[in-house]
């Protein structure tokens, strides 16, 4: 794991930037409605607490559902961990942020290598 400060770095000026493959414990886990996956995790840029939901049946996340959405609870989450690319959503404005920016944080992206989850579970 990479030494970081122990706080956000609120002062980090907006800039997106794709950091490339990150180590930095992330877990995932499915909602308690079983519609959706949390990941969360540290940005490995400014240091925030960041957190993505991805609806089940979202492209991407390799699952495709019938309507009505049914409960997935049961059934093990993709692994969105390594599949995806992950934004900085720690939801500080962070200087510079441009008024139209997707996702209110740093700017930064990131793909997880491989050993960077903490606890991936297919449920809670």
């Amino acid at each position: 794991m990479t030494d970081h400060p122990a706080a956000h770095d609120v002062g980090v000026p907006y800039l997106e930037t794709d950091l490339g493959r990150a180590v930095t414990p992330f877990s995932q886990r499915t909602t308690a409605d079983g519609l959706r996956i949390v990941v969360e995790g540290v940005c490995p840029r400014c240091y925030g607490p960041t957190v993505t939901e991805y609806p089940y049946g979202m492209p991407g996340v390799g699952m495709k559902s019938p309507w009505p959405f049914r409960a997935r609870a049961a059934h093990p989450a993709p692994d969105v961990l390594a599949d995806e690319v992950h934004f900085c959503e720690c939801g500080h404005p962070h200087p510079s942020l441009p008024p139209d920016a997707a996702f209110v944080g740093c700017g930064a992206s990131w793909r997880l290598a491989a050993g960077a989850e903490a606890a991936a579970d297919g449920g809670s």
